[in-house]
């Protein structure tokens, strides 16, 4: 039977020359001096640093990948709640600030309706119909508030139109039609405040101007004059405000003067309007007034 000696001879013998090798290495660069470090060193040192690097690397991807993804995950979802209560709190701004102005116009169209002579009520606008063909506006009030054909819409800018009640514009017991003073088929007898000119302003179906025409051959018109209401025709009071005189020309067919007019109410921000339901206040006042005497002579018989 063979010793293991002779067995792994083979192995033993280039095992033992490379360790000599390398301790005589050492030897020599120590002998050399102690400033460089030898190769073999050098080798030893990668060797033991392998470990060292691999873990630096592993704690540090470890460190990225929690604060890249594991971390952020949570940031995020913060961050879509944090949007979500940012979101909720600008529509409670703009819903607070719409609330605002709603309070303002209507404050504004109070005291407009308190200075005025003529019993009104107030109505909100809630359809429009501004095609080509019809100008005409929907309010959320009807016969049961007090509307009637014919009546009056104004607003604190000035003439809107007037109540409609026919084929298509039907007058119900909560809505109401108008129609407006820009509407193709409209026609309001007005005058010139300054010349005292009267004539008839009618719509073109658009809402940035309108036509004045039958004005006399003699009517010296100059842009901004005021244009208002004569009160002929028994619907619209007088003195109300209808626009101002953008220019003039000669009507083609006719040879008179004719007028394009701008519209004193701002049509398109228009929210709000007031319906002139009832004569003047004065009126009124003086009839509760006369018969007063009347009821204390019935007392005292």
């Amino acid at each position: 039977m063979s010793s293991p000696i002779l067995r792994y001879q083979k192995l033993i013998l280039p095992l033992g020359l490379w360790l000599f090798s390398l301790i005589l290495l050492s030897v020599q660069s120590y002998k050399q001096g102690r400033i460089r470090p030898s190769p073999f060193s050098r080798s030893i040192a990668e060797i033991v640093s392998l470990p060292q690097r691999s873990y630096g690397y592993l704690k540090r991807g470890t460190i990225r990948f929690w604060q890249d993804y594991v971390y952020l995950v949570g940031i995020r979802r913060q961050n879509l709640e944090l949007q979500k209560q940012l979101a909720l709190l600008e529509m409670e701004n703009q819903m607070l600030l719409a609330q605002v102005r709603e309070t303002e116009r209507l404050k504004a169209l109070l005291n407009f309706q308190d200075s005025l002579a003529f019993k009104t009520i107030p109505a909100r606008i809630i359809g429009w119909d501004l095609s080509s063909y019809a100008q005409t506006i929907t309010i959320n009030k009807g016969s049961k508030s007090g509307i009637a054909p014919d009546q009056p819409v104004i607003c604190f800018q000035g003439l809107v139109g007037k109540i409609v009640d026919e084929p298509g514009r039907v007058l119900s017991s909560h809505n109401a039609t108008v129609l407006l003073i820009t509407d193709p088929t409209s026609r309001v007898s007005v005058v010139v405040e300054r010349t005292r000119d009267r004539g008839i302003l009618q719509g073109t179906g658009r809402l940035e101007k309108m036509l004045l025409v039958y004005l006399s051959s003699d009517a010296k018109l100059e842009p901004g004059d005021q244009v208002s209401t004569s009160g002929l025709g028994g619907i619209f009071p007088p003195g109300m405000k209808t626009g101002a005189i953008l220019n003039t020309e000669m009507n083609p067919f006719f040879g008179s003067p004719q007028a394009w007019v701008g519209p004193s109410v701002d049509f398109k921000h228009l929210e709000e309007v007031l319906v002139v339901v009832g004569q003047e206040k004065k009126i009124v006042r003086e009839k509760a007034a006369a018969k007063e005497p009347d009821k204390n002579v019935q007392k005292k018989n």
